[in-house]
């Protein structure tokens, strides 16, 4: 079962990320911080396989953030959330360690399965930048 942890400022988009993940049987938690400091004091409480970081709050401290996270709970991989399809927005965060970047337009379809992927151990490469110069090892086996 998957544990999760939702860090997103706008309490709409908690409540429909919550919703989304709530209703997936493979997910056994799911538990939401509004800002870093009450994420850093859940990922110290609890074990998560996978935070969902909205990535305006990522930006205030940019590597920072996720550094932090990784620290705290180095085996729990994180999925950032943005506003832009732009392919060097994609990629930035996987070389940094992040599992994977959904632009915000496209996380009904696809963080179901990017939560997956990720708790699998392998980056999630959003459909936004399949047909882009993504280079080979950035996408999956199964989509390559």
């Amino acid at each position: 079962m998957i544990r999760v942890l939702i860090v997103e400022e706008y309490e709409v988009m908690r409540q429909g990320l919550y919703e989304l993940l709530a209703d997936l049987p493979e997910v056994e938690t799911v538990d939401i911080a509004g800002d870093m400091v009450e994420a850093s004091r859940l990922l110290c409480r609890t074990t998560y396989d996978v935070v969902v970081l909205g990535l305006e709050d990522a930006e205030h401290n940019g590597l920072g953030v996720i550094n932090a996270f990784r620290k705290i709970s180095p085996l729990t991989s994180v999925l950032l959330l943005g506003l832009s399809i732009d392919t060097r927005l994609a990629m930035w965060p996987i070389r940094f360690g992040v599992m994977g970047y959904i632009p915000k337009e496209s996380i009904a379809d696809e963080l179901p399965l990017a939560v997956q992927t990720a708790v699998a151990g392998q980056p999630y490469v959003s459909r936004f930048y399949h047909n882009t110069t993504a280079p080979g090892w950035l996408l999956p086996q199964a989509i390559a």
